[in-house]
């Protein structure tokens, strides 16, 4: 993902409820155990007693009757040519523009759950050097059109309301990197020192 891309997750707000009884502001996401258990899924070699649970992993899409076709046709209108990837469960579009300035970059990824057809995992990653933010903000709209709310990789979870959005973006590595981009290096370098101090 380039520093320069906002991702947001798209979660059904009927599975969320029925998986926690209520909205969290927050939900438990551990990329590195997520990126070991999704290889190992891919591979089938996950045993039925792997217990790895984290947002990513809780299938809030089984809660809902939402036709993944339907949805795909609404993203396919946000790009200029077909997903790039087709498979039968998962579909990939990329739309990659030059500006004058400038070259914006957005994608979407969709994965459909290989046992019951219904959505898995519904993502993009917004370039947040687009002026107006047209992307991002008709994102927010298909959200709002089926009920969805919006998680950034931290886990912060929000409606799909522009202004709450907006707030996760100016929290966002992505943000700080495009507002000033040396002040974000140093922080990561002064990171990277107190992780070798210890």
């Amino acid at each position: 993902m380039a520093i320069y891309q906002f991702r947001l997750n798209l979660l059904p707000r009927k599975g969320v409820i029925n998986e926690f009884g209520f909205i969290p502001n927050k939900l438990n996401i551990n990329l590195q155990e997520r990126n070991n258990h999704y290889y190992l899924e891919e591979d089938n070699l996950l045993e039925t007693t792997d217990f790895f649970i984290d947002a990513l992993t809780i299938k809030f899409w089984n809660y809902v009757e939402i036709l993944p076709a339907e949805i795909i046709y609404y993203i396919n209108k946000l790009f200029p040519r077909k997903p790039l990837e087709s498979k039968s469960r998962y579909y990939y579009w990329k739309h990659y523009k030059r500006t004058i300035n400038t070259a914006i970059d957005h994608d979407t990824s969709l994965i459909l759950n290989k046992e019951n057809g219904k959505i898995k995992e519904l993502h993009f990653r917004a370039d947040l050097r687009e002026d107006g933010l047209e992307f991002l903000n008709k994102f927010i709209e298909i959200s709002k059109k089926y009920d969805c709310l919006l998680m950034d990789i931290q886990g912060n979870l929000v409606i799909p309301e522009q202004k709450e959005v907006y707030k996760l973006v100016q929290l966002s590595n992505s943000y700080k990197f495009l507002t000033n981009p040396e002040e974000f290096l140093n922080s990561l370098s002064n990171d990277n020192k107190i992780l070798n101090d210890d």
